[in-house]
């Protein structure tokens, strides 16, 4: 008992600096924050597979651009003006 007397203001101390600072958070604060997280990644952030759908149509427009580029670069090399 004298030992806890002892350490008694330095426990106080240390549990008030832990609360002052919110060192520690409630089951209840991590789900609070948990569904903050999530509603900022899904406002700033794309799904993966729409992602992969958004690719696949850019690179299909660049292979038209790409061809389209081709076919004038042709044209004009030939001299067919």
């Amino acid at each position: 008992m004298e030992n806890i007397l002892a350490y008694a203001p330095i426990l106080i101390v240390v549990l008030m600096f832990f609360i002052q600072y919110r060192i520690f958070a409630t089951p209840e604060q991590l789900e609070k924050k948990h569904r903050e997280i999530l509603d900022d990644v899904s406002s700033k952030y794309v799904q993966y597979p729409a992602y992969k759908e958004f690719k696949g149509q850019v690179v299909t427009e660049l292979e038209d651009v790409k061809k389209g580029i081709n076919e004038i670069k042709s044209f004009l090399m030939e001299g067919n003006h």
